[in-house]
């Protein structure tokens, strides 16, 4: 049982990581309840926390960017890490340092990935981010937490900002 356990976390991260194997289906991006941040130029993000099957989990958080406009948009985009920028407050108001990890994952020399992105008119694109694996989050503790994306120099899109627990 703790082997199947270990390998479900595993690929869990994997799974977070953009990892999928190519005979996973699409995800479907599920937008119910969700609550969005200003759109700008026809783009709008979402952030929620996903819920933790277990205490020990750490935080992860669902990012939707959604084609709110009634055209197809195309934009480059610099790897999914880099093309997010997760602002953390806890509670006192202080900033939160990311990991070890975090500061090796996004290092300015890993940033060479380019990927072209296109949305049809109403489509979602959703991606989960380890904000625990990122960024020194205490756990039982609450964090305020909302999301960038800047597509070019003139337009930035940000996201609805939520309290995450880790």
């Amino acid at each position: 049982m703790a082997i199947g356990s270990a390998f479900l976390r595993f690929y869990n991260f994997l799974a977070n990581l953009g990892l999928v194997l190519r005979d996973d289906p699409p995800k479907v991006v599920d937008l119910t309840g969700r609550e969005w941040g200003a759109t700008v130029n026809g783009l709008a993000l979402s952030i929620r926390q996903v819920p933790k099957h277990d205490p020990e989990e750490q935080a992860v958080l669902s990012v939707v960017i959604r084609n709110a406009g009634r055209d197809r948009k195309t934009f480059i985009v610099p790897g999914w890490l880099f093309f997010y920028e997760v602002e953390i407050t806890a509670q006192n108001g202080a900033g939160v340092s990311r990991t070890f990890y975090g500061d090796k994952l996004l290092t300015t020399e890993r940033k060479t990935e380019r990927l072209e992105v296109s949305l049809d008119a109403g489509e979602a694109r959703d991606t989960d981010v380890p904000l625990g694996a990122l960024y020194a989050m205490r756990r039982g503790d609450s964090y305020r937490v909302r999301v960038l994306s800047k597509l070019d120099d003139r337009t930035e899109v940000t996201s609805n900002e939520i309290a995450v627990r880790a």
